[in-house]
């Protein structure tokens, strides 16, 4: 199986620099542009499927991605792919939270697998769903091309579990926005990295 692994584009919240994880957030032109550019990097690439997080920005994407082709893909919508719940820092800018919670993003970097003080989800627990989620694709049969049009955090989980990198080696995974990484899976289900975090111009 091949695996292209595509971040949404540039986003524009409702306040720069603030926490939205995995709420709903839309995207910038700019960033509607770099999802075109996106698609057209693999457009001359055969794909049995394209997934997507139901997320705008994600669907945004895969709606790209399936503009244009001659043949009808099979295009899903699955949660396990959301970008992670930010839970009651949603809103807040880095400093505002220093302000309001003390230490919080101190003791989540200090313990990533398990903190969820602010009522979110842990690394370990996104890890866990997304993990889920590739499971299913993998499950989808061998010989097969599919397009995961999704977030930072969870292309991160899918490249760290590939890459054997533990969850506070996760932030040395650059994802630009709208940038595609390919994973291949052999018939064992061993897997390797193509290319990772690719922005085409």
């Amino acid at each position: 199986m091949r695996l292209f692994l595509i971040r949404h584009g540039q986003v524009e919240p409702a306040r720069q620099g603030s926490f939205y994880g995995g709420t709903e957030v839309p995207l910038s032109p700019v960033g509607e542009q770099e999802a075109r550019r996106a698609a057209l990097f693999i457009a001359d690439q055969e794909l049995d499927y394209v997934i997507s997080s139901p997320l705008s920005r994600a669907c945004f994407g895969a709606e790209q991605l399936l503009e244009g082709r001659s043949t009808a893909i099979p295009w899903v919508r699955d949660s396990s792919f959301r970008e992670i719940d930010r839970g009651n820092w949603v809103g807040l800018t880095p400093d505002e939270l220093e302000i309001k919670s003390p230490g919080a993003l101190a003791a989540h970097h200090q313990d990533p697998a398990n903190w969820r003080g602010h009522g979110g989800e842990s690394l370990e627990d996104l890890r866990i769903r997304v993990i889920s989620g590739l499971e299913k694709i993998r499950a989808l049969g061998d010989g097969l091309s599919v397009a995961l049009v999704s977030h930072m955090f969870p292309t991160r989980a899918i490249l760290a579990e590939v890459l054997g990198l533990p969850l506070t080696q996760w932030n040395e995974i650059k994802i630009p926005t709208a940038s595609v990484s390919l994973v291949e899976f052999d018939a064992s289900g061993s897997a390797k990295v193509i290319y990772q975090g690719h922005k085409p111009e």
